[in-house]
């Protein structure tokens, strides 16, 4: 194959989207690659979708996916999840946002602390960036420390010190100390080599972006004693993971409750809701009237009446149940491609925990993830109906049914077939 040539997937995507392509094209002229959100590009061009119902998802060329993604995990219930669209519709004949408290916001609260550990009051924001942000903000002021240490590759939302450890982006003097997930000897050289300046460790449960990392085993209890022991405050960035269990990843993995957890994402059922939570003591600092101990927070839309409507509805209707089955259905997805893989010779990867995990394609058995080919079969599986992460990343939805995870795995199967028969082209080429 010549340079510059199409790949026969490529043009098949080409063929199927031509109604993408031009809208693309058009929004280049007046957003930067033609998307306001990064992780949303992909090559050629990204698709341009027209609605979303239950699990599957429809661009404006009239193609159906099966949605493997959840919109980076944020729609634990799928699209115009009907008990949310219903609320929703009812709730905006009061209004969208009030200066005040309302009935919404005080349930919502009072559910988020009876489900959450460790959780005795919250504060709630608009994302879970600006959660994060928050957290590191009341660490900071409780402790007097300004060191915040993090792992490399973590995400914790678009926020600059939080954002170091991404993109080859080194330690930030005074400000962000970085250390390796899974190893808990990084984080006590990163504390080490800032004595007396840490004010909070921050920490995912599960690294979802770049490559999808499961914790040791062991390793958050670990995290937690360490920071208990060094009188540091443990910041649980709970906003993709919390959909492991009921009571959130400290209880999937069995770890002592962390000092203040993070929450985003799902819990604003299809609205961006944010929200931290922590004990009365430690949340006293938001307590007014103030003074000069006090601390400052504000938001216009934080707690705004239609993200605590939805939010309460997605939050009650993931119960255990609902988590167990998106599990085993994930397990099978996974089973699946590690067949499809190896009757086709592609070596892959899927790493995960739950109903959350990646797909990578190796440069060979046991190698390094080929980042090239993982990209191909992407577009592959989007030209077989399936959409999952851009960077390989799955979370299914509560509302996947068996049939629809059957057909995904299907036309995943199919999908590694054609990236096998592309690399057959070129190695012939």
């Amino acid at each position: 194959m010549s340079e510059g040539e199409l790949t026969a997937i490529e043009q098949s995507y080409r063929a199927r989207t031509p109604a993408s392509a031009s809208l693309m094209a058009r929004a280049s002229g007046f957003m930067p690659s033609g998307i306001t959100r990064t992780l949303a590009w992909f090559a050629p061009y990204p698709i341009v979708f027209e609605r979303g119902a239950g699990a599957s998802v429809f661009d404006v060329d009239c193609n159906r996916y099966i949605d493997m993604f959840s919109n980076g995990l944020s729609l634990m219930h799928g699209h115009a999840y009907a008990p949310i669209d219903a609320a929703l519709r009812e709730a905006l004949s009061r209004g969208t946002a009030w200066p005040g408290a309302s009935d919404a916001q005080i349930d919502f609260a009072d559910l988020l602390c009876a489900r959450v550990s460790g959780a005795e009051q919250v504060r709630f924001t608009n994302t879970g960036t600006e959660a994060t942000m928050l957290a590191v903000k009341l660490a900071r002021h409780t402790t007097g420390r300004a060191v915040v240490v993090k792992a490399w590759d973590a995400y914790h939302g678009s926020y600059d010190d939080l954002e170091v450890g991404l993109q080859g982006q080194g330690e930030l003097p005074s400000r962000v100390a970085l250390a390796r997930f899974g190893e808990l000897s990084s984080y006590e050289a990163a504390l080490a080599r800032n004595a007396g300046n840490v004010a909070a460790i921050i920490v995912e449960p599960v690294q979802y972006t770049g490559v999808v990392t499961p914790p040791p085993a062991g390793f958050l209890g670990e995290l937690r004693e360490l920071a208990r022991r060094e009188g540091v405050l443990l910041i649980l960035d709970d906003c993709l993971m919390s959909r492991l269990a009921v009571g959130g990843s400290s209880e999937r993995f069995s770890m002592p409750a962390p000092d203040i957890t993070c929450l985003g994402k799902w819990v604003g059922g299809g609205l961006p809701v944010g929200a931290i939570t922590a004990t009365s003591e430690l949340m006293a600092p938001f307590e007014l009237p103030g003074d000069d101990s006090s601390l400052y927070h504000g938001g216009s839309f934080n707690g705004n009446l239609l993200g605590m409507v939805a939010g309460q509805i997605a939050v009650r209707d993931l119960t255990a149940e609902a988590i167990a089955r998106i599990d085993a259905q994930a397990e099978r997805l996974r089973v699946g491609l590690d067949r499809a893989a190896a009757e086709t010779g592609i070596a892959i990867r899927t790493p995960g925990v739950g109903s959350v995990f990646g797909l990578y394609v190796l440069d060979g058995p046991d190698g390094a993830i080929d980042w090239n080919a993982s990209r191909l079969l992407h577009l592959a599986a989007v030209n077989h109906g399936v959409y999952y992460g851009t960077g390989g990343e799955f979370g299914l939805s509560t509302v996947i049914s068996d049939e629809e995870v059957e057909q995904a795995s299907a036309a995943l199967s199919s999908a590694l077939a054609d990236l096998a028969r592309e690399r057959a082209v070129v190695g012939t080429a």
